[in-house]
């Protein structure tokens, strides 16, 4: 009697450990699963903002950008980014530029900016992108990097022509600013920390007459 008692406790011994140790599998195998998860969507989301970043570059490169209308830049960045000019935008039809250097001069430079949070999302090196526009067109735009970069680095980026001769019709100049550099770099005429393309030149109420 003694002996099936016995036997009976080390049955249910060896019922209570299995079912323990398959409760402690199950829960191995659920934080896995939500390891993997939670992975997952972090590297989704990395891959996402990187498609981001290269994607509006790929469809309008930044050589396009110049002499385009307000209502085309903003329309390129509701596309894009879902941002949208409160006036700028893709549903402004038949956009005509009505102002003038002398007395019309608001519509004259009429435009929008570009949001300084979505500066990063065009490239990550990217800290602001100022637009100046002038008769209804982009005539100069003006990047501001995080920190200096190689210029042949930007030229890369931004797929830039090497010479003068090779500009597109639509780009008169580009230039890459000033030698200031930040975090102590080494002073090295290499590096810059802006860049400028202009579309034509200015033609403001000083260089035509206003009378």
């Amino acid at each position: 009697m003694w002996h099936l008692k016995y036997t009976t406790m080390i049955r249910l011994l060896l019922i209570q450990i299995i079912t323990i140790l398959a409760l402690l599998t199950a829960l191995t195998s659920c934080n896995n699963s939500d390891s993997v998860t939670d992975n997952s969507t972090l590297i989704n989301a990395s891959l996402n903002k990187e498609e981001q970043e290269t994607s509006l570059l790929s469809r309008y490169p930044l050589l396009t950008w110049a002499r385009k209308t307000p209502v085309e830049i903003g329309c390129m960045l509701e596309k894009e980014f879902s941002y949208r000019d409160s006036v700028f935008n893709c549903d402004y039809k038949n956009y005509v530029n009505k102002g003038d250097p002398c007395k019309k001069t608001d519509e004259y430079y009429e435009g929008l900016k570009f949001p300084i949070e979505w500066a990063s999302k065009i490239d990550r090196s990217i800290k602001d992108i100022t637009f100046d526009f002038e008769h209804g067109n982009l005539r100069e735009i003006t990047i501001m990097f995080q920190d200096s970069l190689l210029k042949n680095q930007i030229i890369q980026k931004f797929n830039l022509p090497l010479a003068r001769t090779n500009f597109p019709d639509n780009i008169m100049d580009i230039g890459y600013g000033e030698n200031i550099f930040s975090k102590e770099k080494p002073i090295n005429q290499n590096y810059t920390k802006w860049l400028t393309i202009t579309g034509f030149e200015h033609m403001g109420a000083g260089d035509v007459d206003c009378n």
